[in-house]
């Protein structure tokens, strides 16, 4: 007589099979949530990068509307969040955070504050590093206060989406640079 057998999985083979597909299926998800947030985190953080490079070149440099830092005749007035200062084009021009709103604006000949860099989005706030954007320095490399004696500024920089913490998706740059006043006449 022969013995007719079907040929099946035992109940252990069944269980190591899917003890397998869970193990990669569980790798699989966690790869597959972190390129999901570096495709959301990498593009806010480029676009932070963007921000805050683009607010201190417009600091240093200047635009269409008005030459920058390193073209300033004098230094008129300096603080921890803002700076007033005269270029060679004989514009008075002001840079200043404001720590209420986490904005840029810049003033020039006195006229109305506009914000910088002009496309902000909503939800984008820039701020200061250790309660000051800009730190003066005089001719000896000390921290000076007085206005006259300014020869070297840094300006540092934070840009951010909401808390810009990579957990939350958001997007975060912190960017520092310095100018050389030369006091052009």
């Amino acid at each position: 007589m022969e013995y007719n057998r079907n040929k099946a999985f035992t109940f252990i083979e069944l269980l190591m099979v899917v003890a397998i597909i869970a193990v990669l299926a569980a790798s699989g998800a966690l790869l597959m949530r972190y390129v999901v947030q570096n495709s959301v985190y990498i593009p806010n953080k480029l676009n932070m990068d963007m921000l805050a490079s683009d607010a201190l070149d417009i600091m240093i440099e200047g635009d269409s509307q008005a030459k920058g830092l390193r073209t300033s005749r004098n230094i008129t007035n300096i603080q921890d969040y803002q700076v007033a200062f005269n270029n060679q084009n004989n514009q008075s021009v002001r840079y200043r955070l404001d720590t209420a709103a986490n904005k840029l604006y810049r003033s020039i000949n006195g006229g109305a504050e506009t914000l910088f860099p002009y496309y902000v989005p909503m939800g984008v706030t820039i701020t200061d590093k250790n309660n000051k954007v800009f730190t003066y320095y005089d001719a000896n490399e000390v921290v000076t206060n007085n206005p006259a004696n300014v020869r070297w500024i840094t300006m540092t920089l934070i840009a951010q989406t909401g808390s810009g913490s990579f957990a939350n998706w958001e997007g975060q740059s912190e960017q520092t640079s310095a100018v050389a006043v030369k006091k052009f006449q």
